[in-house]
């Protein structure tokens, strides 16, 4: 999944997606207390001026009040362990912050996501945001919080690494006075770093071209009103809760239902540092033959004309038996269905994630993914880190129906953790099978009330398909279980390919031209290879002509292009250096096989203009993409004639009819566009 959205705090992890969702090795519990001693702070005068003048000159003991410890700093504090301990004030709830002085100079990885928003306010719940390296330095009686650059890389044996800093631009986010000091620590007040957008922009950047009040936009951040909600802290990470809230006494523009009161909006923010992960973890370098999203490094000593050294993101997966052909992991990847989720989909999101495990299969892996269902009295939630979860919410003001992100360690590309966010309004009045939900197929529908930032995804497109196929079996008098099947269909696609981003995979519009317009109906091929070459193409709903037998609407299993990626990305690597680049190469050769076709959002032609291949395309299906669509115009010519008789109950809206039709105008839409390139 791919998102348009204003800068701010969602913009570094959008810019990827499709949809961006991983990894397990900072996501661990158990912390040891961190050391913590005394520190001296504050004097006062005391004593008469002619006891003081009695004493010798110098006696420093005689005008001081007692030195405050730390403990005497922090005694009305709530005291939370962990990487960082954070204590917190139980009267006004300001914290404080330790910071033991071995970690000054160290690199630690922050990541945040929204844990709460309003959708017109640009962003969402589960939505990912900056994912950097940062540095704590110690400037006299101040620690400095500092973003370092990881996109560039010297050769540590060349001379010219001695110049690696120069001309990059270090950025000093935030800076503290320590409130306090001992032998092994140093506490600094914690309201600056999380009160604030120190870590990272929260507000949008206002477009500078728009007309007063043609957007909504947040206020002036309220210090009074902003708070920290929640710390959760563990050895490997701490995680802090805030909510945000953004003063504005009198919008131009109030926005949508979602705003309870423009004036005052909030927006609940979760900030994560974590440790650097030390796991031995080796980075495996990009291909463009194969699709996976990276950490962009530039090779600063290279004399090739493309110095790229970008490294792909993916798991850290490790053979229990490194000398076995096939070896479950030391630390599978796991997921866990939330317990928001509708009872009625939670197998065929199970089936969804497990399907990748034939892929992980042939690159060595048994039991790659694993799949939990949360308790519901489970005494975590989804923002805690440690778990990858796969969450369900029914949003006022939906943006997609499926969103995939993941969160690395930019030195290495390694995935340290994932969400994937489903919406009900993918499955909305359909549960029951009572109606067809409305979506603006031609963009009729966007003018019933003002819409946010507009998203892009599969997810989209895959609700407009599902409601267009749910009208050919209405059309053709599918019983309540053929329409729950179809429904599971869906259900199973859309998380195969947000679960696939969350891998690393990033899109491959080429993957549905490998069947052919016969062989897409044959359930006897899809069912060995799938419908398409991955399931990381936007597919269109595969809908049979009459008198033809129907073949499996949507992908249900990972395609050989899915497969080989997996290889590419998760065998693990040789032990001699040339036997692996042999390895590599072998395999990357394969890539000229018409299964294996690749090309991403780079290169697609959705929109005109865009891209020079039309095989590289999203709605389209089978290697006669033309003669494909042009049948779809029959099949929605046929549906538009029977919408009269099926919506024209006595007493009754016409909203129902109106729904259908934009559905189906949208199919022709679709075709239209697959046609023209």
């Amino acid at each position: 999944m791919s998102i348009k959205i204003s800068s701010g705090l969602l913009a570094p992890a959008l810019a990827v997606i499709a949809m961006g969702c991983a990894q397990a090795s900072a996501k661990q519990t158990q912390a040891p207390k961190p050391a913590s001693g005394q520190a001296a702070s504050g004097q006062a005068a005391s004593g008469q001026a002619a006891a003081s003048a009695a004493k010798p000159a110098g006696a420093a003991a005689a005008g001081a009040a007692e030195k405050k410890t730390i403990a005497a700093t922090v005694k009305n504090m709530k005291k939370h362990d962990g990487l960082f301990t954070v204590y917190q004030d139980t009267a006004n709830g300001s914290v404080m912050v330790s910071v033991s002085k071995d970690k000054i100079g160290k690199e630690f990885v922050y990541f945040t996501h929204i844990v709460d928003a309003p959708v017109t306010a640009g962003m969402f719940r589960g939505a990912f945001g900056s994912n950097n390296v940062f540095t704590v330095r110690r400037h006299f009686n101040r620690l400095e919080f500092v973003t370092q650059n990881d996109g560039f890389w010297f050769d540590s044996g060349n001379a010219l690494s001695r110049a690696a800093s120069a001309n990059i631009s270090p950025a000093v986010f935030a800076v503290q006075e320590i409130a306090g000091e001992d032998s092994t620590t140093f506490l600094i007040k914690g309201d600056d770093l999380f009160l604030t957008e120190a870590f990272a922009q929260v507000k949008p950047t206002a477009n500078p071209t728009a007309r007063p009040g043609e957007n909504f936009t947040l206020g002036t951040l309220s210090k009074g009103k902003t708070r920290v909600t929640r710390v959760k802290n563990y050895p490997l990470n701490t995680d802090v809760t805030v909510e945000y809230v953004y003063e504005n006494p009198a919008p131009w523009n109030r926005g949508n239902r979602d705003i309870t009161d423009a004036r005052n909006v909030t927006i609940a923010v979760q900030h994560s540092l974590i440790e650097m992960p030390k796991n031995g973890y080796v980075p495996r370098f990009d291909d463009p033959r194969v699709g996976y999203f990276t950490q962009e490094q530039t090779d600063q000593v290279s004399v090739s004309a493309a110095p790229y050294r970008d490294l792909i993101n993916r798991w850290h997966l490790v053979k229990k038996d490194p000398s076995a052909a096939l070896s479950d992991p030391v630390e599978p990847i796991t997921w866990w269905i939330e317990n928001t989720t509708p009872v009625e989909f939670r197998d065929a999101i199970a089936k969804g994630v497990l399907a990748w495990n034939p892929a992980f299969e042939a690159a060595g892996f048994r039991n790659a993914m694993v799949v939990k269902i949360q308790p519901d009295d489970a005494d975590w939630d989804a923002g805690d880190m440690r778990y990858n979860v796969l969450r369900w919410t029914s949003s006022p003001n939906p943006p997609f129906g499926g969103y995939g992100p993941s969160f690395v360690n930019p030195r290495t590309g390694q995935i340290l953790g994932a969400d994937i966010m489903l919406e009900y309004i993918f499955v909305t009045n359909r549960v029951r099978q009572e109606k067809a939900f409305g979506t603006a197929a031609l963009g009729m529908e966007s003018m019933d009330e003002e819409s946010p930032a507009k998203f892009c995804s599969l997810a989209d497109q895959l609700q407009l398909n599902v409601l267009a196929g749910r009208q050919a079996l209405v059309a053709n008098g599918a019983s309540q279980i053929e329409m729950r099947d179809y429904i599971n269909q869906a259900v199973v696609s859309l998380v195969l390919h947000e679960v696939g981003h969350t891998l690393g995979l990033n899109h491959n519009m080429k993957a549905s031209q490998m069947l052919s317009p016969k062989e897409i109906n044959d359930r006897s091929i899809t069912g060995r290879v799938g419908g398409m070459g991955s399931v990381m193409d936007y597919d269109i709903v595969n809908l049979a002509r009459k008198g033809q037998t129907q073949g499996d609407f949507f992908a249900h299993k990972a395609g050989p292009y899915d497969v080989w990626a997996i290889q590419f990305g998760y065998t693990p690597a040789l032990t001699d250096a040339s036997a692996e680049r042999a390895r590599q190469n072998a395999l990357l050769a394969r890539s000229t096989e018409s299964a294996l076709a690749f090309g991403n959002d780079a290169d697609d032609m959705r929109s005109a203009g865009g891209g020079i291949d039309p095989r590289v395309n999203t709605n389209d299906m089978t290697n006669d993409a033309i003669g494909y669509a042009s049948e779809r115009f029959e099949i929605i010519d046929d549906l538009m004639k029977t919408l009269p008789a099926r919506y024209s109950a006595p007493g009754q809206s016409y909203h129902e009819m109106r729904n259908a039709y934009l559905v189906l105008s949208g199919q022709q839409n679709i075709s239209a566009n697959v046609i023209s390139r």
